[in-house]
């Protein structure tokens, strides 16, 4: 007899609209972060792993097996918890990506590497000094960097998995309004146990407890009138 099983597990969620940023908040373990990686099909590395249901991108179920998983990969970009720049030039950090594709042109390469930078709000701190290890940036910068790889290879959804909780205050003030900015021109999901920051950034938040999603609505709803009493009791302090 098994100790532990688990069996018809079944995640039921809404619809994260383009141009938005929806943040998940909960406990740590309660499934967040788990959760946030189906979108990316990171849990496959997981020889346990099973999923029930359908998870889509513009309408295409992402499990299907016809699903080429790098092209998915290239479209939902993912930022985690700790910066993670390579032992490379921060040059070749950010083309890291487009080198795997087969893209050798460097007028290419070098206007993406603007490009990113710039939208990682990264470019005025190092335009001078692209040749140099990615790793003696700060790790504020160095999240930023990781930020400008992801974004770098065009993809339309970004996944953040807590990209500030290693950040000093100022790195994570800035990391903040760099989420503002680009949910103009992307769909972002992020993972955060600061309340504080899913009240400041997201437009939509969703409360997972204990594995389940308990709710998701406007993010002020949630937070001022949330329909749930355990939701309730988190976002006001009485646990977690």
């Amino acid at each position: 007899m098994n100790k532990l099983e688990a069996k018809n597990v079944n995640v039921f969620y809404g619809a994260i609209k383009p141009n938005t940023v929806t943040a998940f908040i909960g406990p740590s373990g309660c499934g967040k972060s788990t959760f946030l990686r189906l979108f990316n099909r990171m849990n496959d590395y997981i020889d346990v792993f099973r999923m029930n249901g359908i998870i889509s991108i513009d309408g295409k179920d992402i499990y299907d097996k016809n699903i080429r998983v790098e092209e998915l990969r290239k479209q939902i970009g993912m930022v985690f918890q700790k910066p993670n720049p390579f032992p490379k030039s921060i040059y070749e950090n950010v083309v890291y990506g487009l080198r795997i594709q087969g893209i050798k042109d460097k007028k290419i390469l070098d206007e993406t590497v603007e490009t990113a930078l710039q939208q990682a709000a990264l470019w005025e701190e190092v335009k001078d000094k692209l040749k140099d290890s990615a790793l003696a940036l700060s790790g504020g910068q160095q999240q930023r960097l990781c930020i400008a790889r992801t974004l770098a290879v065009q993809p339309t959804v970004i996944l953040m998995d807590e990209p500030a909780s290693a950040l000093d205050p100022i790195s994570t003030a800035k990391i903040e309004d760099l989420i503002y900015k680009l949910k103009s021109k992307y769909t972002i999901v992020i993972v955060t146990h600061n309340m504080q920051q899913a009240g400041r950034i997201s437009d939509k938040t969703a409360f997972f407890y204990m594995g389940e999603m308990v709710e998701f609505d406007d993010t002020k709803i949630i937070f001022t009138n949330p329909k749930q009493e355990r939701t309730l009791n988190y976002v006001t302090g009485r646990f977690g």
